[in-house]
């Protein structure tokens, strides 16, 4: 996880000692229940449509106009 997320994800941000991982939550739905009642999201975001390509020659690498 430490590579993924580019720090130590086990370590205590009050005093650096070493926190227990004690559970694991796979389930769906609880998952969806836990998020809502902390008011956060629980559908993932909308993914924005694709951008057409840049209209200058200049901005692309030269292998996209050929």
């Amino acid at each position: 996880m430490t590579r993924a997320f580019n720090f130590d994800v086990l370590g205590c941000p009050r005093c650096g000692g070493r926190m227990k991982l004690i559970a694991t939550i796979t389930d769906p739905a609880v998952i969806r229940a836990i998020l809502d009642h902390l008011r956060l999201p629980s559908e993932p975001p909308r993914p924005h449509p694709a951008r057409p390509p840049p209209s200058d020659p200049a901005a692309c690498p030269d292998e996209l106009w050929h």
